[in-house]
């Protein structure tokens, strides 16, 4: 599934173990219901460098996803901030990502999510 070096994530799944890692890039700055602020790691950077995932691709996919109303990061400061619809996912949901908590189940709506972008 990789194009030009690049995965593809026309097919992407996401497993518990993938959360884990990402709970370990991410901090939650502020949260609000409906908007959540993370600050990410500067190791983030070098993961990023280290990827064959097009950063550039994931945003634009994750930008598709219903429930999600607005991405954005500001590389200066090293902050994603991330508006949703808070009646299709659970605020909590969030934090429990970035805590590392009930990954089974958010793998699991986040693969629900996924089924609705191409």
């Amino acid at each position: 599934m990789e194009q030009n070096g690049q995965i593809s994530l026309s097919n992407l799944q996401v497993k518990p173990s993938d959360l884990e890692l990402l709970s370990t890039y991410f901090s939650i700055i502020h949260h609000s219901k409906g908007r959540i602020r993370l600050r990410a790691s500067l190791k983030l950077k070098n993961a990023a460098q280290d990827s064959k995932i097009d950063a550039k691709e994931l945003m634009e996919k994750l930008s598709k996803i219903s429930s999600i109303k607005e991405i954005k990061f500001n590389k200066l400061i090293g902050s994603l901030t991330i508006s949703y619809d808070a009646n299709l996912i659970e605020p909590s949901l969030w934090e429990d990502a970035i805590n590392g908590r009930n990954l089974e189940k958010i793998a699991n709506v986040i693969n629900e999510n996924l089924k609705d972008i191409k």
